[in-house]
């Protein structure tokens, strides 16, 4: 709803590096039956805005990124 994932989106691809999976900005042609797009934070950390403390999230990768890293492995 923030446009963030947008935006990440439009400079990885202007940058040269599209994000595989994106069907809009990503390659036209993905040799991977993706579930989503490859873009994943491991780790996020946000100030809480009431009590100012810092807060981190992190989370492992998906399985379907372990899936796809691992054929790319294969090549």
């Amino acid at each position: 709803r923030t446009g963030r994932t947008h935006q990440i989106r439009v400079h990885s691809k202007h940058l040269g590096n599209p994000v595989v999976g994106d069907r809009v900005y990503g390659p036209k042609k993905c040799p991977f039956n993706l579930e989503g797009q490859l873009l994943h934070a491991y780790s996020l950390t946000f100030t809480h805005p009431t009590t100012n403390e810092q807060m981190t999230f992190s989370c492992d990768l998906p399985e379907y990124f372990k899936k796809t890293l691992a054929k790319l492995k294969e090549i």
